[in-house]
């Protein structure tokens, strides 16, 4: 009995992180303007938007960043938010002229051209888009004419209709918030300035409100959700959460301060959280039991958005002086270092099929610079698990699909830029 437990002791897997060392990285976009909303398709595609013509974007996780919205035609105005489908992709919204008009734009060949497909005059204001993976989408903005401004789309914002989505509202002390919604199945949540959460179950069919008002005047500036139950908000300059959908909201404890909470991104235990003219990105490791400074931005000035990668596991944070800031979140692997391995090798996913989460494992034989990246069916990179350098030995990490949908994936192992294997994988919801 002894030998079997020091034997199995032996063979213990040490949990430790390919990026212990991860920390806050300041980008420059190469603009000096208020960087007003992020979107990040996956760890390495990532699009922003300031004023005029000043859309950024870049391909390789920040190494560089390019402005493509040079072609946006006339009217130029403030852009207010922004949603990247792909490298290509992009829909943002803006406002220009007096009375106040709003309008959507989209590309479909990386800026090359924009094309107007949205306006509303009567004082519009479009504050947050979504679309989904299957080409549906929703928007929505301030009231107008005393109806909420919301619109659905079924070609991923080509066109936009507003049928069946009547919600009133008289209140001209009640508006939405940039970048304040979700879209997760047929769950969508926007925030409602004095009101307090605005839930559909059903692609917007029918609306109901989620009370904020224990938290103080309601100000849900920032909505994410880690899946259907689990989401965090704003209340009153402080972070709620809720574990049923938003059923209940609870004020998070230490979470309070002076500035408008301008973003919330996160997944499982982890989340962060950004401040209107405040320097500082807060952390929680513990559901929001509490919350510390984890990052200054070296600029010192407020941030005014921050995201997750939709398809992986890097945060992004812009600010008023044209800078963005990067973290990868670490993600668990686990190392056997009792023992050497003779050769590379990649083994298949544990289980498979698998919902949501499987259990990658690889071996290398000596040190070396590791990538290990998933992609679809149609080879498009979805997910990057590892990008760094590992030394020699057996690893194992867990792979987290909560965000893709139903299918066939593939995985590829790379080692010092030459590819060891490559596995098939599906994900069954």
């Amino acid at each position: 009995m002894f030998r079997t437990v020091k034997y199995l002791l032996t063979l213990t897997i040490i949990i430790v992180s390919n990026n212990v060392l991860t920390q806050w990285q300041e980008q420059n976009t190469g603009i000096p303007f208020t960087l007003f909303s992020v979107s990040a398709v996956n760890n390495d595609v990532v699009w922003s938007c300031a004023s005029g013509t000043n859309i950024m974007r870049t391909t390789n996780s920040g190494m560089n960043w390019v402005n493509v919205g040079l072609s946006i035609p006339p009217p130029q105005g403030i852009e207010t938010n922004i949603f990247a489908i792909d490298q290509n992709t992009a829909l943002f919204a803006s406002y220009s002229g007096t009375p106040r008009t709003a309008y959507v734009y989209k590309t479909t060949n990386a800026g090359v051209n924009w094309h107007l497909v949205f306006s509303q005059g009567s004082y519009g204001f479009i504050t947050s888009i979504w679309i989904k993976p299957d080409s549906h989408g929703f928007m929505a903005g301030w009231p107008v004419s005393g109806r909420w401004s919301l619109w659905r789309t079924t070609d991923a914002g080509f066109t936009w209709d507003s049928t069946g989505l009547y919600l009133p509202e008289t209140d001209p002390n009640v508006w939405s918030f940039e970048n304040a919604l979700f879209y997760l199945g047929t769950n969508i949540w926007f925030g409602a300035r004095g009101k307090g959460i605005y839930y559909s179950s059903n692609d917007g069919n029918t609306w109901t409100l989620q009370d904020l008002t224990s938290s103080g005047f309601p100000y849900p500036s920032g909505i994410w959700f880690d899946n259907t139950q689990n989401g965090y908000s704003s209340g009153n300059l402080n972070i709620v959460k809720t574990t049923n959908g938003g059923t209940n909201w609870i004020t998070t404890p230490g979470s309070g301060g002076t500035e408008v909470i301008r973003g919330i991104a996160g997944t499982g235990s982890e989340w962060w959280y950004v401040r209107e003219l405040n320097p500082g990105i807060y952390y929680t490791s513990n559901n929001g039991t509490n919350w510390i400074l984890q990052y200054t931005s070296p600029s010192g000035v407020g941030f005014k958005h921050i995201t997750k990668a939709r398809n992986g596991n890097t945060l992004w944070a812009v600010n008023i002086s044209g800078n963005i800031a990067k973290y990868v979140i670490p993600t668990g692997i686990a190392r056997n270092n009792k023992t050497t391995p003779s050769y590379y090798s990649l083994k298949q996913n544990i289980p498979n099929p698998f919902n949501p989460k499987s259990n990658i494992i690889y071996q290398i034989p000596k040190s070396s610079l590791v990538s290990l990246k998933v992609f679809d069916i149609l080879g498009r990179e979805v997910s990057e698990l590892v990008n760094s350098k590992q030394e020699a030995g057996t690893y194992r990490i867990t792979f987290d699909a909560s965000g893709l949908a139903s299918g066939v994936y593939f995985y590829s192992l790379t080692a010092d830029g030459l590819l060891i294997d490559t596995k098939k994988m599906v994900l069954v919801k």
